[in-house]
C-alpha cells in the first residue's frame, strides 16, 4: 500500500493524472509521427512539392478567419455548467436541470456556428489557395486535384472542432486525447502509405480525409449518448449568445485573425518572395517547433476544465498552485524538447542527412525556438485568464499580430527566413510577454 502511495505520488509530483497522461501519449505521438513524416518527406518529395505542402497547411490555417475564437470559448463556458453536472455510466450527462439546459443551448448554438463557417471556410479559402497556388504555372505539380480535395475535408474537419470542444470543456480530455491517437495513428499511417507510393501532394488528402471520417464515426458512434440531449431544444433556461458568449467570443475571434498573421504568414511569404523551396524549409521548420511547443503546452491545457471548475468554486488558492506547477512543467519540457532538436539536427549535419537540408540553419531555428519558448509562456498565462469566461488580452493579440506581420513581410522579403526569425523571436519576446504579463498580475489582483 505505501508502495502505490509512493508511486502515486510520484506521478503527481510530475502533474500526470488521465487526462496529462493520454494527452501526453496523443502528442508525443504526434511528434514521433510527424518527425517520420518529415524524414519521409525529405526523401520522397523534391524540393518544390514539400514547398507546396506547406503552403497547403498555411493556406488550411486561414479557418481562423471563419471559426473566430468559438472553440476556446465553447470550452472555457461550458467547463463552468459541468461543474454541476457529470458523467453517467453509461456514457449520459446527468446533474443539474439547468446547467445540462444551459449547456445543450450552448452545443446547439456551436454546431450550427461551425457548420456555415466549414461552408464559408471553403468556398473562400479553397479559392484563394486556388488563385495562390496557381501562379507558380512555371512548375509542372499537380496540386489543383489534391487542393479541392484536402480543403474539402479540411471543412469537414473544421465543422468537426466544436463537437470536441465542448467534451474537452465538460471535462472528458482524457476519452478525447485517446481518440486522437487513434485518429492521428490511422490517418498517419495512410499519409506514410501515400507518400512512399508516390502520392506527393495527394499525400495532404490523405491525411485530411481519413481524420475526418475517422472524426466523425467517433462523434456519431462513440459518443452518441453524450450528445444525444443536443438533438432536442433545451428544455428550461437557455444561454443568452449576446451577453455569455460574444463579450469573450468576438475577442477571442479578432485574436484568432491575427493569430494568422503571428503564424501562418511566415510559409506564404517565404513562397511568394523567394520560391518552394525555402517555403519549405520554413513550413518544415516551424512544423518542428509547433511540435515541441504543443508537447510543452500539455501540462496546462488539459488543466483547463479544471481551472474553470475552481473558479467557479472560488479557490484560488488551489487554482494558482496548480497553474504555476503546469507552466514550470511546460517551460521545462520546452527547453529540453529545444536541447534535443539541436543534438539531433547536429547528428544530422555530421551525418550529411538529407533532412539536415530540408529545414532553416540552426541560427534560425534557435531564433524560432526562442520565440516559442516565450509562447509557451505566454499561452499558459492565457489559459489562466480565459478560465475566468473573460478575454482581456485582445488588444495584445492585435498589436503583436499587426506587428509580426508588418515585420515577417518586410524582413522577410528582404533577408528570408533569418529576417522572419528575427521578428518572430522580437515580438514573442519583446512585444507580447512583456504587456501579457503585466495584464495577468493585474487581473489576478481585480478578479480574486
Amino acid at each position: 500500500m505505501t508502495r502505490a502511495k509512493n508511486i502515486t505520488g510520484f506521478i503527481d509530483s510530475f502533474g500526470l493524472n488521465s487526462a496529462v497522461l493520454f494527452s501526453v501519449i496523443q502528442k508525443s505521438w504526434q511528434a514521433g509521427a510527424g518527425l517520420l513524416g518529415l524524414f519521409l518527406i525529405s526523401i520522397y518529395f523534391p524540393p518544390e512539392v514539400q514547398g507546396f505542402y506547406y503552403t497547403f497547411a498555411s493556406l488550411v490555417a486561414l479557418q481562423s478567419f471563419v471559426e473566430l475564437g468559438l472553440c476556446v470559448v465553447i470550452s472555457s463556458v461550458s467547463s463552468h455548467e459541468w461543474a454541476k453536472l457529470k458523467l453517467a455510466p453509461d456514457g449520459s450527462i446527468q446533474g443539474d436541470v439547468r446547467a445540462l439546459s444551459r449547456l445543450v443551448s450552448l452545443g446547439r448554438f456551436v454546431f450550427k456556428w461551425y457548420a456555415v463557417a466549414a461552408l464559408i471556410f471553403f468556398l473562400l479559402v479553397g479559392a484563394v489557395g486556388y488563385w495562390i497556388l496557381g501562379k507558380t504555372t512555371s512548375i509542372a505539380i499537380n496540386w489543383q486535384g489534391p487542393w479541392l480535395m484536402h480543403i474539402a475535408f479540411s471543412s469537414l474537419l473544421l465543422w468537426c472542432m466544436p463537437f470536441l470542444s465542448l467534451l474537452e470543456g465538460c471535462d472528458q480530455i482524457a476519452r478525447v486525447a485517446r481518440f486522437k491517437v487513434w485518429q492521428s495513428l490511422v490517418s498517419n499511417i495512410c499519409f506514410w502509405v501515400a507518400i512512399v507510393t508516390g502520392g506527393n501532394l495527394w499525400a495532404a488528402s490523405a491525411l485530411s480525409s481519413i481524420s475526418a471520417i475517422f472524426c466523425i464515426y467517433y462523434l456519431l458512434v462513440a459518443q452518441r449518448d453524450f450528445f444525444e440531449p443536443f438533438l432536442k431544444p433545451p428544455l428550461a433556461e437557455r444561454m443568452d449568445w449576446k451577453v455569455e458568449i460574444l463579450p469573450m467570443q468576438w475577442r477571442m475571434g479578432l485574436q484568432g485573425l491575427m493569430n494568422y498573421f503571428v503564424f501562418g504568414l511566415f510559409t506564404p511569404v517565404m513562397f511568394h518572395y523567394h520560391g518552394a523551396v525555402v517555403a519549405g524549409q520554413m513550413g518544415m521548420s516551424l512544423q518542428v517547433i509547433a511540435a515541441m511547443q504543443s508537447i510543452a503546452s500539455i501540462w496546462f491545457m488539459t488543466k483547463a476544465p479544471r481551472f474553470g471548475i475552481l473558479i467557479a468554486k472560488r479557490e484560488f488558492r488551489l487554482l494558482d498552485a496548480e497553474w504555476r506547477k503546469a507552466t514550470i512543467l511546460s517551460l521545462i519540457v520546452m527547453l529540453v524538447g529545444v536541447a534535443v532538436l539541436f543534438s539531433a539536427l547536429y547528428l544530422s549535419l555530421e551525418m550529411h542527412f538529407e533532412i539536415a537540408s530540408r529545414v532553416l540553419s540552426p541560427s534560425v531555428l534557435i531564433l524560432l525556438a526562442g520565440g516559442a519558448l516565450f509562447s509557451v509562456a505566454n499561452h499558459s498565462m492565457g489559459i489562466y485568464l480565459r478560465a475566468h469566461k473573460r478575454e482581456v488580452l485582445t488588444p495584445i493579440g492585435i498589436i503583436s499580430g499587426a506587428v509580426m506581420a508588418v515585420l515577417v513581410w518586410q524582413f522577410g522579403k528582404d533577408f528570408g527566413a533569418l529576417g522572419a526569425g528575427v521578428s518572430y523571436l522580437f515580438v514573442f519576446s519583446c512585444v507580447t510577454f512583456p504587456m501579457v504579463t503585466y495584464v495577468w498580475k493585474r487581473a489576478k489582483l481585480d478578479w480574486h
